[in-house]
């Protein structure tokens, strides 16, 4: 989970859901995929900002795939993603996900007015090359006969929890 994902929120939505002013042409992704840039919302002093990131962490010697996603539970632990969890939790901006079942079957999980969603994520790199990860889940009952994880569905009331609260509190949401 979650290999493919939608975002296709207008500059206008950035600003109403997470106080951002976007400056940039925003193009609709449909179809956003490990090693392509998406937008995320990170905390930049005591304000929040939009910034185009790249979706994944290269492989290294030891690792021949890309990580692309980090699970919630064991996030804080894995020594690949507990600094990040620790300093550098951001907000991965979707629309929506892709999952399959079988045989191939895609399906596009999304919120039931197909607004802006937030996923957690955690962020990696300086200002010039930055990456993130999306951070999973388990899957409630009614995904679960699609896929057993699923994406770190974030509700506004914890977007400050998440990028600004310590460690202990965001591994509870």
């Amino acid at each position: 989970m979650c290999g493919r994902f939608t975002s296709t929120a207008t500059p206008e939505e950035l600003m109403r859901r997470f106080g951002v002013i976007i400056t940039e042409n925003l193009c609709p992704r449909w179809n956003v995929a490990p090693s392509q840039s998406a937008t995320v919302i990170i905390l930049d002093g005591l304000q929040t900002a939009a910034i185009s990131a790249e979706w994944g962490l290269q492989p290294t010697d030891d690792n021949k795939t890309m990580l692309i996603n980090a699970r919630m539970e064991t996030a804080n632990e894995k020594p690949t993603f507990s600094g990040a969890f620790l300093h550098s939790r951001c907000i991965v901006v979707a629309n929506g996900w892709y999952e399959w079942s079988a045989p191939k079957t895609p399906w596009h999980i999304q919120l039931y007015d197909g607004g802006v969603m937030a996923f957690g994520g955690l962020l990696y790199g300086q200002t010039d090359q930055q990456r993130f990860v999306i951070v999973t889940t388990a899957a409630d009952a009614g995904l679960a006969d699609i896929h057993h994880r699923t994406p770190l569905t974030l509700a506004p009331e914890d977007y400050d929890v998440w990028m600004a609260g310590d460690a202990e509190t965001a591994s509870c949401l």
